[in-house]
């Protein structure tokens, strides 16, 4: 499974949302969990799931599932 893959995976998981529902460019406020409260539940997720960190700067500044695949992508490297 791929970056992407996964994270959409996370996203459809902690919003309680279809994976089909989740694109590269779904959003915060797209789906009523991704409230705030629910962006810091998905980058937790993502941080457990890939055993990597972000900064509290990187989570203010990732706004979309395309921000989160290249955060990830970048902690990977």
């Amino acid at each position: 499974m791929d970056t992407l893959e996964k994270v959409i995976e996370i996203v459809a998981s902690t919003c309680d949302v279809d994976k089909s529902e989740v694109t590269e460019i779904s959003m915060v406020g797209d789906f009523p969990a991704w409230d705030s409260m629910g962006h810091l539940a998905i980058l937790n997720a993502v941080e457990e799931a890939f055993d990597i960190s972000f900064e509290p700067e990187e989570m203010m500044e990732i706004e979309d599932v395309k921000d989160i695949v290249a955060a990830v992508n970048s902690k990977l490297q």
